[in-house]
């Protein structure tokens, strides 16, 4: 918070600074905080989003609790949370590949190269894959294990098992047939044509599918980010590094990589986090079921599903609040994982304590639980003061395949996480200020004879002609091996651009018969068809994230500037809540948001999904553009004040010229959100006319009937605008981001 303490005796000659934070307090409160309120209240109730409101106390939580399915949508958040993560590794390394080049001429043109495909929507991006790649009779995953003939190898991957358990690895089951080392059952498995596997119709293929898709994974802004925190790196440090001899791998380890561990972080944990509160990929791929079974069911689907599919908005409130409390948590942690290198023994002993003391908690809640999800009334007569009822239910009436059955496994697996957390591994928790530094190459220091002599052969050594020449080899072989990377990740990712592109120009028999390859005569009316069939559509997109950005924009500038410019009373309270919505899943409000839109007549209005996205949005453009507007010299505005400025006249004469970097930043990924945005328009909207064109893409692409060469087209043009516009703003973009947009 700003330093300039204003109290409350004076605030008649501030006054007018408390009309900047006024809209976004009404946008927050009516958007964000009361559809909170609201879901935490309706939890409680059986209701239906109407007029049925009967009170239930804890019966939906207590049905969540118990619920297999509630908690298998966990289970398969938490796969696809880990595996979001490890698909953050491409991105690093396309983005150190690219800052290694010496060249700014070839970084220039591979950033400009990523652009394009980065920014297709993601949307777009999983509808391609589950038309063109997952297909089981003529896609090309299938055509790829079929070309390679991976079926065997796959198959045997299936069939490895755990060594502590009989489970497999992965649960393909017998998809691929039996494992290689069953030779008589191969033999007789390949000798017989078999249908190829049903990527998203096979309940034991679809998690995969969910995983694999947008490979490489390069889809993200994460690319660009990594570069922005590469660039800032001082010569110097890479000039130090050449001098002491470090390979280019320790260049990476121990210059690039410490520097934006917190770029790295936070791209992390928004991922893990978006996972968790995302429907979206998952209702484009596998639907509003989750799959076959529900296989891929997560929590926000499930949420979804119980407020639209089986109208218990009441049940599906109680799925919002618990969901949000989970996203809490985890921010939580992720913070102490990430400030535990900079505790005290005692802060850490503190932590321990509490870790262990949440286990305990945990297991002994657990026999509670079950008892009360077999025997209600023993349970309740421990509330009224009667516990021998109770011990004698445990006694006689419950047992280890009833606290299994009755305990979620999941929970189970979160105590004993939080008991091998409180236990102290010197090696695991010991700071980096605890590890002796080492140094390598001609700067190293050795204590001994021996070290010195050991030193002096291996300076010698480098000074040959022959180790010389081999240095050279070795420097070609890296920048050939960095560039070729960078080319097959580069390729990897335009391959759905490239196919959108080509088969918008084929008919339906060109595809079938050629569907990767430019086939005449060419189908330019195509794009007229497609043209008509999204114009609309189109148009609506654009204008709400034209008027979402904007509004989003002009309301996070003046806040930001309240909070920035004086501490006034009341906006250290005002920050914190602010600050809180920062961890609250905005999703978890969709339901009483509903509700909420429908009581003002906003419903099938364009108007409510900019409201609701410039509200939601500008919570985390305060965040980012509070810091620029503290780092704007005070001595600016003392200027302004004797020029008997007051704070409007500064916000435009002084802070407004000074943030086009960081307020294009904060644009550009706002309109992109807007624009991709599509689970709360497929809620509101109603008429076909006034649709997104992301929610017009998915309504066309699960037609049974396709015509490839115009949907493609409507693909297309989808993408382009969104492109156009970061390859517009890619130079305001990576200068927003070097100037602290991203900071850590």
């Amino acid at each position: 918070m700003p330093s300039n303490r204003i109290r409350w005796n004076q605030v008649k000659h501030h006054w007018e600074i408390y009309l900047m934070v006024i809209p976004t307090l009404l946008a927050v409160g009516l958007f964000v905080y009361y559809p909170a309120t609201s879901g935490i209240f309706h939890s409680f109730f059986r209701w239906n989003g109407a007029d049925i409101a009967e009170p239930l106390g804890m019966a939906n939580y207590k049905d969540l609790l118990f619920s297999d399915q509630f908690w298998n949508s966990f289970r398969v958040v938490f796969v696809l949370g880990v595996w979001n993560a490890i698909k953050m590794i491409p991105p690093l390394f396309v983005a150190v590949a690219i800052h290694r080049c010496a060249s700014d001429r070839v970084q220039f043109w591979y950033r400009a190269a990523f652009v394009i495909p980065m920014v297709i929507p993601p949307l777009v991006v999983a509808l391609i894959w589950r038309q063109f790649f997952f297909e089981a009779n003529s896609g090309y995953l299938n055509q790829f294990i079929d070309a390679l003939n991976l079926e065997p190898f796959l198959a045997g991957l299936a069939h490895l098992r755990w060594p502590w358990s009989e489970a497999c690895w992965l649960p393909w089951g017998d998809t691929f047939g039996p494992p290689p080392w069953d030779v008589a059952a191969r033999t007789a498995y390949d000798a017989v044509p078999h249908a190829p596997p049903a990527w998203l119709g096979s309940g034991k293929l679809i998690l995969t599918a969910c995983i694999v898709w947008g490979f490489p994974w390069v889809g993200s802004l994460a690319v660009l980010t990594h570069l922005a925190k590469l660039q800032s790196i001082s010569k110097d440090v890479y000039e130090a590094g050449d001098i002491d001899g470090v390979s280019w791998w320790s260049k990476f380890t121990k210059i690039e990589l410490p520097l934006i561990t917190g770029s790295i972080y936070i791209m992390i944990v928004f991922t893990i986090i978006g996972t968790i509160t995302d429907a979206g990929m998952i209702l484009a791929l596998a639907g509003m079921q989750g799959g076959p079974a529900g296989v891929v069911d997560v929590p926000a689907l499930f949420m979804l599903r119980k407020a639209f599919v089986d109208q218990r908005m009441g049940y599906a409130c109680a799925v919002g609040i618990i969901l949000m409390l989970v996203v809490m948590v985890l921010q939580k942690v992720s913070a102490l994982l990430n400030d535990w290198g900079n505790f005290d023994p005692d802060q850490k002993r503190l932590v321990r304590r509490r870790l262990l003391v949440a286990a305990i908690v945990v297991n002994l809640v657990a026999p509670l639980m079950a008892v009360w999800g077999k025997h209600e009334e023993p349970l309740l007569s421990v509330l009224a003061g009667n516990p021998g009822v109770w011990l004698s239910s445990w006694i006689h009436g419950f047992s280890w395949a009833g606290y299994e059955a009755y305990f979620p496994k999941i929970l189970r697996n979160v105590s004993w996480l939080l008991l091998l957390a409180a236990i102290p591994f010197p090696a695991l928790y010991r700071s980096r200020s605890q590890v002796a530094p080492r140094r390598t190459g001609e700067g190293a220091a050795v204590g001994t004879g021996v070290g010195d002599a050991r030193l002096a052969k291996a300076i010698a050594r480098k000074k040959t002609a022959g180790y010389q020449a081999a240095a050279r080899v070795g420097s070609g072989a890296l920048i050939f091996l960095r560039h070729a990377y960078i080319w097959f990740v580069l390729a990897s990712a335009f391959l759905p651009l490239y196919l959108m592109v080509i088969v918008s120009f084929k008919t339906n028999k060109q595809f079938y018969a050629a569907p990767a390859t430019l086939t005449k005569p060419l189908h330019p009316e195509n794009w007229p068809e497609a043209w008509a069939m999204i114009t609309p559509t189109l148009a609506n997109s654009v204008f709400l994230s034209v008027g979402s950005t904007a509004l989003m924009i002009v309301i996070a500038l003046m806040a930001a500037y309240f909070f920035a410019r004086q501490r006034m009373p009341m906006s250290t309270f005002m920050w914190n809540a602010i600050l809180v919505l920062m961890m609250y899943p905005m999703i978890a409000n969709l339901v009483p948001l509903f509700r909420l839109l429908r009581d003002m007549n906003l419903l099938n209005t364009l108007t409510a999904l900019i409201l609701v996205g410039a509200a939601q949005g500008q919570v985390f453009a305060i965040f980012m553009l509070r810091n620029f507007v503290e780092d704007v010299p005070r001595d600016l505005y003392e200027a302004a004040e004797i020029d008997g400025a007051g704070h409007f006249r500064q916000m435009w004469t002084v802070v407004l010229p000074l943030s086009g970097p960081i307020l294009g930043t904060v644009a550009v990924m706002h309109f992109m959100t807007a624009w991709n945005e599509f689970i709360l328009p497929l809620i509101v909207m109603r008429d076909h006319a006034r649709l997104p064109v992301m929610v017009q893409l998915l309504r066309i692409s699960g037609e049974y009937i396709k015509i490839w060469g115009p949907l493609m087209a409507g693909y297309a043009m989808a993408a382009v605008p969104i492109v156009i516009l970061f390859i517009a703003s890619m130079k305001l973009y990576i200068r927003g981001m070097t100037e602290g947009a991203v900071k850590g």
